[in-house]
């Protein structure tokens, strides 16, 4: 091409470039000019150009316009713009700067990416564990993120090292769009000094990941990562794996888990109204005292998670009195119901609760969070698998708490190092009581509909049954017919008499036994010391 025709030296005539400076309080604004001493160079001087004082033949020319008054530079906008390396193919004729007026951008034809979200990961450094879902791997350099994400709730957190204490992480909701409707793209960036995923430092630096995307889209790894790629292996089938049920397949069951996850439930739990939600492994859960001493050093004074049944709330309603009080103390379903039907005014659904169960479940065990842990327990334990009228009165909800407890023990067993039950041994006791306690509720109540039990009920039967199977290679017996009382050898012959107190409650029995009492005139019990009377 031709070259370039060279701009002159100067825009003044017979001024030596060299002896031109600018001021450096005015960062090149207002500019001294050393012409030449000739008698007509002022005549050649802009008429708006003044003469510096005590300085014969000096000329000084001032800006129309203030530094602080300029809203950009050229035609970008101010923090946008970045030093990068010329192309090789470069032809050195073509001048390297940007003219100061653009012409708009050309709209491409096709919306870019179709495929699937994006998620790039901005300036996270190497030898890092990063995890999607069902897989995680240790990368030796920075990873740069994942496209082609499909429908679907999916967590992706990242770590500095395997054995890390803690871990950030984002929920992202991909919704279902048409073929050839425009994706996604999430930016995302390791925040160094806090050590934390968190969003862009600037909008200017959002922007600019998302323009380069179609440089480095081949470079970010698809969602549907495989060992070769990832170096992640899935675990092998094992024996009971065809007699499973077929949403526990490694296809279907991070969908089982997450089904019930959507935007307005991620927006609920952590008070965060936005299109991606920040977790962290310090997170805490609004109403538990019960929180690891080691967890409260690493605290923050960040929102807290917020679930709909608190741990630190009786699952009683406020108005209930008398006999429905004690109904609902061992039977928590009408509250329940009550709670996430009536009282709902931001549009709370009863299949939120499984929603809140899986994010508990999930977080907890991939951000080694202690406390939404310690909230999944006081669900499993006092409300779903206490919740007996559940079964017959909504047994679609019944159907689906089932099956997700079972997916997140078999997700537990198949994908997780650690084991939730190993971890709170005690916890998993007092499960184990509660599901013994469970399965003999149903069976009287499938039994006592008789013929007019619907298929959905007795779909809430097989799925229990199904659960009880797999517990089974636990050494999980939930059958009915336990021991109460007996004799028990000791090592060294002699034999004592026993009685088991697991489950006095159920059965009514030790503290729980009913008792006779004497009423007085007021209808208190007699001998009772009362400030109302």
């Amino acid at each position: 091409m031709p070259s370039a025709e060279r701009p002159p030296d100067s825009s003044f005539p017979d001024v030596d470039p060299q002896n031109v400076k600018s001021r450096p309080d005015n960062c090149g604004v207002t500019v001294e000019i050393y012409p030449p001493s000739t008698p007509d160079s002022t005549e050649r001087l802009p008429s708006n150009a003044k003469s510096v004082a005590n300085s014969p033949g000096r000329h000084s020319i001032k800006s129309s316009k203030s530094v602080e008054s300029l809203p950009a530079i050229g035609a970008f906008p101010l923090g946008s713009l970045r030093i990068t390396e010329p192309k090789e193919d470069l032809d050195p004729d073509t001048p390297l700067t940007t003219p100061d007026v653009m012409e708009p951008p050309s709209e491409s034809k096709h919306a870019f990416p179709t495929g699937g979200d994006v998620l790039i990961l901005d300036d996270l450094p190497a030898n890092f564990t990063v995890g999607c879902d069902t897989i995680s791997f240790s990368t030796k350099k920075s990873f740069p993120g994942f496209r082609d994400i499909p429908p679907g709730a999916h967590l992706i957190w990242v770590a500095p090292s395997e054995m890390t204490s803690t871990r950030s992480a984002y929920w992202i909701v991909t919704p279902e769009r048409e073929e050839g409707e425009q994706a996604e793209v999430y930016v995302k960036q390791w925040d160094k000094f806090n050590e934390v995923l968190s969003d862009p430092a600037s909008h200017a630096e959002e922007r600019f990941q998302k323009e380069r995307l179609q440089q480095i889209y081949d470079s970010l790894s698809p969602y549907q990562l495989r060992a070769a790629t990832s170096g992640t292996l899935l675990p092998p089938p094992r024996q009971e794996a065809e007699h499973l049920p077929s949403f526990l397949s490694n296809e279907t069951i991070w969908s089982q888990l997450t089904s019930a996850i959507h935007p307005g439930l991620l927006t609920r739990i952590t008070g965060q109204t936005q299109r991606s939600w920040q977790v962290t492994t310090t997170d805490r859960v609004a109403g538990d005292e019960n929180m690891a001493e080691e967890a409260r050093l690493y605290a923050t004074s960040k929102s807290q998670l917020r679930f709909t049944f608190p741990m630190d709330a009786p699952l009683i309603s406020s108005t209930a009195e008398g006999s429905q009080r004690t109904r609902q103390a061992l039977d928590p379903t009408s509250f329940v119901l009550e709670t996430l039907e009536n009282n709902a005014p931001d549009g709370r659904r009863p299949e939120d609760l499984v929603g809140e169960l899986s994010f508990a479940f999930l977080t907890g065990m991939h951000l080694g969070n202690f406390s939404c842990l310690d909230q999944w327990w006081f669900y499993v334990t006092k409300i779903v698998f206490r919740s007996f009228d559940l079964a017959t009165e909504r047994p679609q909800l019944a159907l689906q708490l089932i099956r997700t407890f079972h997916a997140q023990l078999v997700y537990n067993d198949r994908y997780l190092e650690g084991d939730v039950l190993e971890m709170m041994p005690d916890n998993a006791k007092k499960l184990q009581k509660t599901l013994v306690t469970y399965k003999a509720r149903l069976n009287e109540k499938l039994l006592a509909l008789g013929e007019y039990i619907t298929p959905r009920q007795h779909a809430v039967g097989e799925a229990f049954a199904a659960l009880e199977s797999w517990l089974w290679r636990l050494g999980w017996d939930l059958r009915g017919e336990y021991v109460r009382s007996g004799n028990l050898m000791l090592e060294d012959g002699e034999i004592v008499d026993m009685d088991v107190t697991d489950f006095e409650e159920e059965d009514e029995r030790g503290e729980y036994a009913p008792m006779v009492v004497e009423l007085d005139n007021s209808g208190h019990e007699a001998g009772s010391v009362s400030w109302d009377r």
